[in-house]
Parts: structure tokens; sequence; C-alpha cells
């Protein structure tokens, strides 16, 4: 587990700034990107198909680009998340990672073999890059939370992530500092977590940090931040 930030670079650090609108545009995205780095997060979650006008507009970025692999749903093929995967890290530069969405309704079936070759072909595919598994915890039960965790740690994976953030599911709520608990009663230290979905403040960031959260995967990390500098001031 990741100690707790001290400073406002360290905070800035354990941020994922996220922007995954499908309506979003290119001009968007780049002032969405010039921003990110302004603000030192340590990487920016976004659709695949915008890695190459990130990289042709800043070309020599320091910032990690961290694009969703079978988002939002997890339901293409393996075929189709290996494909893509194969297709980021041929765009993207030596430090990128990699988020993918657990095949649910194969979780929720108990196709737990599936569930764990869905995962392990994308780590393979990824050659060492860092992989985050979304396992949509809000819409599971708190068995389902710990078995999909420990199905991630058997198939090679570096983070469970809780949520996409997508909120059109059936009962679907925002991640909690729970959540981030009962993760890690799971895997314990043999894994990190990253929270999302749901994370629009400073106080929020703060809990599920402490709650043992590694990385906060959100679209509100200017607010965050800005939040922190006015309480710091």
């Amino acid at each position: 587990m990741t100690p707790m930030p001290r400073t406002a670079q360290e905070l800035a650090r354990r941020i994922d700034q996220t922007n995954l609108n499908p309506q979003a545009t290119a001009e968007e995205i780049i002032h969405f990107t010039e921003t990110a780095i302004k603000y030192d997060f340590l990487t920016i979650s976004v659709m695949p198909g915008w890695i190459p006008l990130i990289n042709k507009t800043f070309p020599n970025s320091p910032i990690i680009i961290d694009p969703a692999i079978g988002f939002p749903l997890g339901t293409v093929t393996t075929e189709q998340k290996v494909r893509e995967t194969l297709w980021v890290l041929n765009h993207l530069p030596s430090n990128a990672e990699i988020d993918m969405v657990m095949n649910i309704p194969m979780l929720k079936s108990r196709q737990y073999k599936q569930v764990i070759d869905d995962i392990s072909r994308v780590v393979s595919a990824a050659k060492g890059h860092t992989v985050k598994v979304i396992i949509e915890a809000p819409i599971l039960n708190p068995d389902e939370i710990i078995i999909a965790s420990l199905l991630c740690q058997k198939a090679g994976a570096h983070f469970v992530k809780t949520s996409t953030g997508f909120n059109h599911f059936r009962g679907w709520r925002p991640s909690t500092p729970e959540d981030v608990q009962l993760i890690r009663s799971a895997v314990g230290d043999q894994m990190q977590i990253k929270i999302a979905g749901g994370i629009k403040t400073l106080a929020q960031a703060l809990d599920a940090l402490d709650a043992g959260a590694d990385r906060i995967g959100t679209a509100f990390g200017i607010q965050i931040m800005d939040e922190y500098h006015r309480f710091n001031s």
C-alpha cells in the first residue's frame, strides 16, 4: 500500500486524470491533455482513438497515457481486447499503462477460467506494461468483489480498479472506501488498487487513499487539486 501523500505533487502523482466522454472533441482532448500536464498528474485515461492526436500534439510529453481497453462494458471478445492492446502499445511510449474492463457477465455466470484467460491474455499482450482490471464493484455483491479481485491476481494483473464510472448499469453507485478495503482484504499487498467512479472532491480522494487505494481515477482531478491548494495556501 502506498503511503498517504504529504504534498500537492505527491497527491497529483496519485491521480489518473480521465476523459472517456464519447462526445469529447479533438479540441477538448487537446485542452484536457495540456491541463493534465500542467497539473503534473501521473496519467491521462483516454479512449484509444485519441492516442495519435495526443502523440502529435504533445510529442515530448512526460505524462503517461492510460487507454481504456474493452470500455465500457468489457463484453467484447478476448481477441478484440488483445488486438486493441497491441494496437495501443504500438502507438505509445514504453511507460504506457493499460486499463481493461473485466467481462462482468462471465464473472456473474461463474465462468472463472474464462475470466482469468481474458485478463491473462491482455496481460501477456501488454508485455510488462502495468495492467489495471476494472471489476465494476458498484454492481457486484461483496463475495463477487472478492472473487473478481482474486481472479485479477491469479491472471497476473497489477491493479484491481473499482469501476469504469459508467453509471448506466442497473443499481450502479459511486465507488467507496469500503470497496477499497474489501479488495485489499482479498489481495493484500500483492496488488495495487485504483478507485474510480464518483471521486469528485478532495475529501473523497483522501478517504479513498486512507482506505488503501494506490491510485485515483477521476475526471475531477483539477477540482481536487484546486481544493487542496485552497486548504493549504
